[in-house]
C-alpha cells in the first residue's frame, strides 16, 4: 500500500509537532527548577543582608549614644 504524500507530510509534521512538545515540557520543567531555586537563594540572601544591616545600625545607635553620654558627662 502506498500512502499518500500529504498523509505522509502530515504524519511528519504531527511528529515534529509532538517532539516539540515534549521539548517544551522539558524546559518549562527547568525553568521551574531554576525559579524555585532562585526564590530559596533570595531568601537566604535576604535574611543575610537584613542581618549585616540591623547589625550595622544597631552598633551605629549604640555609638551615637556612647557618644551623647559622653559630650553630656553622663
Amino acid at each position: 500500500m502506498n500512502q499518500d504524500p500529504i498523509l505522509a507530510a502530515l504524519a511528519r509534521i504531527e511528529a515534529k509537532q509532538d517532539m516539540c512538545l515534549e521539548n517544551q515540557q522539558i524546559m518549562e520543567e527547568g525553568l521551574q527548577k531554576i525559579r524555585t531555586e532562585t526564590r530559596r537563594i533570595s531568601a537566604a540572601t535576604g535574611a543575610a543582608a537584613g542581618g549585616v544591616a540591623g547589625a550595622v545600625s544597631g552598633g551605629l545607635v549604640a555609638a551615637g549614644v556612647a557618644l551623647i553620654k559622653a559630650k553630656l558627662g553622663l
